[in-house]
């Protein structure tokens, strides 16, 4: 029996993937929550990223870009709300634009598709009232989904198939490695392949499951705010941080897009998220603890005449970043121990790279399944 812990976007695609194999035994995805999703994968921006603001070689890098065609896909195979709309990004100052063309490098090192340098003229002609920006790339291969949607269809997709359950809510309490136990409060399992994409509670399962490296995951909050008077249509990001100078020497920043504009597949603009470094023990701290001011002079610096009376919470997400030895790592890491199988770091770009990760974790699995 195969087992995986997590019930978000990346634990469905890697039962989804496990059940592709013909024959293949019994298939249980264990969630804690009372709902598929709860945690990272319903508490993002619902963006479907292009890959290229990564490190050139890293697995966020690969599987992103891997992962944008397939999303695509299952979107369409399941009906799910999106727009291929693609993705503006912008440097503010003419110091930001060797960034900007830092980034435009890097996408083609990273191998994605419809990435070129563009014109304010362009951008403007969809956006008139934005402010004059120093330089604008665009990505076409971005674009924007219903999250919530798509992990309901992935739950109704892997639950139609035979031999395959979710069980929710059902924790796990503990593992026994050498009798492949898996203790839980709806009682214990056995199993013969564990997969563990606990997303923020991943480095909590591998310790149970006996992990010795020094693997934990630290939350990083983003918040939204909403803008119901706002007009704007695009997609519209900063350069990312990473590429401004020293940047690229913070491992924090490897998935920090900074605040954007972006309006969902509902009708609904949001200005966010910010990035809130909190203590390990947060990991469910939901809180918006920005004030307004902060997000209307972040939004300033793409369109002018933003009030903080505009603006009202949405929601907030923590990202899951693995820190290894006390270090933030900044990639995505699959451990492979035995007949286990670990999913750490699966902060953004882990909704688009999903499909991609499970292809991976299918991979690894079948050397010894």
């Amino acid at each position: 029996m195969y087992i995986v812990i997590g019930g978000g976007v990346v634990g469905l695609h890697v039962a989804i993937a496990l059940a592709s194999q013909k024959g293949h035994p019994e298939i249980f995805v264990l969630e804690k929550e009372k709902f598929l999703g709860d945690h990272t994968s319903g508490r993002n921006s619902e963006v479907i990223h292009a890959g290229f603001a990564y490190p050139i070689g890293s697995n966020k890098a690969k599987w992103c870009v891997e992962g944008n065609k397939l999303t695509y896909e299952w979107l369409e195979k399941l009906k799910v709300a999106y727009k291929n709309c693609g993705k503006w990004l912008v440097a503010f100052n003419k110091e930001e634009v060797p960034a900007l063309e830092g980034t435009l490098k890097n996408g083609a090192a990273c191998g994605v598709p419809g990435m070129r340098e563009a014109t304010l003229a362009e951008l403007k002609a969809k956006e008139p009232e934005m402010n004059d920006f120093a330089g604008v790339i665009f990505a076409k291969t971005s674009g924007m989904m219903d999250a919530a949607s798509y992990i309901k269809a992935l739950e109704r997709y892997f639950a139609a198939q035979e031999n395959c359950h979710i069980i929710y809510p059902c924790g796990v309490t503990g593992v026994d490695p050498e009798k492949n136990i898996v203790q839980t409060t709806r009682g214990p399992m056995e199993y013969s392949l564990l997969v563990n994409s606990g997303g923020l509670f991943a480095d909590e399962v591998y310790k149970m499951a006996g992990g010795k490296k020094d693997y934990r995951i630290k939350p990083f909050k983003g918040e939204y705010m909403i803008w119901r008077k706002g007009k704007i249509q695009e997609v519209v990001y900063p350069v990312p941080r990473r590429f401004l100078p020293g940047g690229d020497k913070d491992k924090r920043l490897v998935s920090s897009m900074g605040i954007h504009l972006h309006r969902g597949v509902g009708g609904d603009l949001y200005v966010g998220p910010t990035q809130v470094e909190l203590d390990w023990s947060q990991k469910t701290d939901y809180t918006i603890v920005t004030p307004p001011e902060e997000f209307v002079r972040q939004a300033s610096q793409y369109i002018k005449g933003v009030k903080p009376e505009d603006l009202q919470p949405a929601y907030a997400g923590n990202r899951p970043k693995l820190y290894i030895d006390g270090q933030p790592y900044g990639d995505f890491l699959i451990v492979n121990e035995k007949n286990q199988i670990h999913v750490l770091g699966t902060d953004s770009p882990g909704l688009t790279a999903a499909p991609a990760i499970g292809q991976e974790i299918l991979r690894v699995a079948s050397s010894f399944i």
